[in-house]
């Protein structure tokens, strides 16, 4: 657990490091000790930015550093057109039947304003539509689940650990289950395929139709139970729930030896 720890460590130090620099060059060029209030669009503007440069500087972190190889980046296993369709119609299958529980759980969203203001502004877009899913990525699959698939003997402690750190930082109570339940489904993929691409395209595909469903819904918070009535939620849930059977057994009939979780001579040391 020593490198996870470390590997959060500099996720934690890149966020909040890159942050102040901005915040600080804000106050250097605008003469003044005062940070701009929430309300003023500069505020925001900042912190788009230092997701974005955070997302940037954490990536560059893992691939210099080699805590990420060249060999995770490719598609190097079989199958590969008919693997990499299957993980993204899994991830929209899920998508229904996570959306549908975490309705009915009624958990607090204490993110959806800066959600919604990150969709109306092109590098809030950028952040959570291309950046996390590329860095997270990286991190919680490529580093430390790459890590501890190779250390431990129980490859699903190595799934785990990876989703249920990917599930807590994101801090919101509504996102929480959902981010646990779909770390697990990208650990999972990562695992059968050994690469970091098909686990990417399912990032993208999930936070992008956030972004796509936010404006095609006219910008209202809109349930599913609302859009599509009591019977047409449940009957979407069950119909995802059913797609994501399906995937995961052609997956595993595609794919049915593990080909992740090799050393990596490169990797660095703790």
């Amino acid at each position: 657990m020593g490198r996870t720890i470390k590997l959060l460590i500099y996720y934690i130090t890149y966020s909040y490091g890159i942050g102040a620099l901005l915040y600080a060059g804000y106050m250097a060029v605008h003469h003044t000790t005062a940070l701009p209030s929430l309300s003023e669009p500069s505020f925001f503007t900042l912190n788009m930015w230092a997701q974005v440069l955070s997302a940037l500087a954490v990536s560059a972190h893992l691939l210099v550093w080699k805590y990420v190889d060249s060999g995770q980046m490719r598609l190097n296993f079989p199958h590969t057109g008919a693997v990499m369709f299957a993980s993204a119609l899994l991830i929209v299958g899920m998508g229904f039947w996570t959306n549908y529980l975490t309705e009915l759980a009624g958990l607090p969203d204490e993110k959806k304003q800066l959600f919604e203001l990150a969709m109306n502004h092109p590098m809030g877009i950028i952040a959570i539509v291309i950046m996390a899913p590329f860095m997270e990525e990286l991190l919680f699959r490529g580093a430390m689940q790459g890590h501890l698939l190779r250390k431990w003997k129980r490859p699903v402690w190595a799934i785990v650990v990876p989703a249920l750190i990917f599930g807590a930082v994101h801090g919101n109570p509504v996102q929480i289950p959902f981010a646990f339940v779909t770390g697990l489904a990208l650990g999972w993929i990562y695992y059968q395929t050994g690469s970091l691409l098909p686990g990417m395209l399912m990032h993208f595909i999930n936070n992008g139709t956030s972004a796509l469903l936010y404006h095609l819904s006219g910008k209202e918070d809109q349930t599913m139970t609302e859009a599509f009535g009591t019977s047409g939620a449940a009957g979407m849930a069950f119909a995802g729930a059913t797609l994501t059977v399906l995937c995961i057994w052609y997956v595993k009939r595609t794919l049915p030896a593990r080909v992740s979780g090799q050393e990596n001579e490169n990797s660095p040391t703790d």
